[in-house]
């Protein structure tokens, strides 16, 4: 009888290891990788790539220090999780392989969130829209609307690839278009269009408004009602979905709250910056 029993606890053990060894995770499969977001809580620390774009990010010269409403954005929802942020600087061509090969986790600007874009990076929803304006000479009569520089003959500055450039290339096709370089400062288009070197400059309409008063040689041609308004968002990487959802929660949020608004006022009194994508003034 006790030799029975013996035979059948063996027999028991037997069938259990069997089990563990038909579930056990096969040899040689890779065991699942941690995604971005649970090394990001793992670390309580996310890496952020920046793009100076005053007011939405500013550098200090001196300092290094970090100001603007996308900043205080960022550091509004990283703080609601316990997140330090660790900022490194990147540039308008370059965030997307910054984020690809893991030296941030996000980027973070008045990023245009274009089609070509979304080809090598995943972009947050759209939260806030910002004025596209320009300049031309202070006597200049003959532009009153945006359709007024499609014409033979003028000459209209933009930065490569900056919305100003697609606008132009798709809506402005009988203007001649004096391309400068990716990464020029936002001022460029400005200051050919006070040089002569073209009839017109396009930017964003923060930036006219502060350069038209530094500069009374040119005037603000859409100062009342910009010409067109441009969706801003952050960018991760292509396969970082918790990543993203986190950010698209952490900008419903401080939107409800009335935070976003609040910041861009703060930041932007002029109104350049709206939370719908018709023009709105917020001051």
């Amino acid at each position: 009888m006790k030799k029975d029993y013996v035979v059948m606890t063996i027999s028991v053990i037997a069938i259990i290891i069997a089990l563990f060894a038909l579930f056990r995770a096969p040899t040689g499969v890779a065991p699942i990788e941690k995604s971005t977001f649970d090394n990001i809580l793992e670390k309580d620390e996310i890496m952020v790539c920046y793009m100076t774009w005053p007011p939405s990010v500013i550098k200090d010269p001196n300092t290094g220090k970090l100001s603007g409403f996308m900043i205080d954005i960022f550091e509004e929802v990283a703080k609601d999780a316990d997140l330090k942020v660790k900022y490194t600087e990147s540039t308008w061509g370059g965030f997307p392989a910054d984020l690809n090969t893991g030296k941030c986790d996000a980027a973070i600007a008045g990023i245009y969130p274009t089609i070509g874009r979304s080809t090598s990076v995943s972009f947050t929803k759209p939260f806030f829209y910002a004025g596209n304006s320009g300049v031309v000479k202070a006597g200049e009569t003959r532009f009153k609307t945006i359709e007024d520089l499609n014409k033979n003959g003028v000459k209209i500055a933009v930065i490569q690839g900056e919305y100003g450039h697609i606008y132009s290339q798709k809506y402005l096709p009988k203007a001649q278009l004096v391309v400068l370089e990716k990464g020029s400062d936002n001022t460029a288009p400005l200051v050919a269009a006070s040089s002569g070197q073209a009839d017109a400059g396009l930017i964003m309409s923060d930036v006219v408004s502060e350069y038209v008063k530094l500069h009374p040689e040119v005037k603000d041609l859409f100062a009342e009602q910009p010409y067109s308004t441009t969706p801003i968002a952050w960018a991760t990487r292509q396969n970082d979905q918790e990543l993203l959802n986190f950010l698209n929660n952490g900008i419903d949020y401080l939107k409800s709250v009335g935070f976003l608004d609040a910041t861009a006022k703060k930041h932007s009194p002029a109104g350049w910056y709206g939370l719908k994508q018709e023009y709105v003034v917020l001051s």
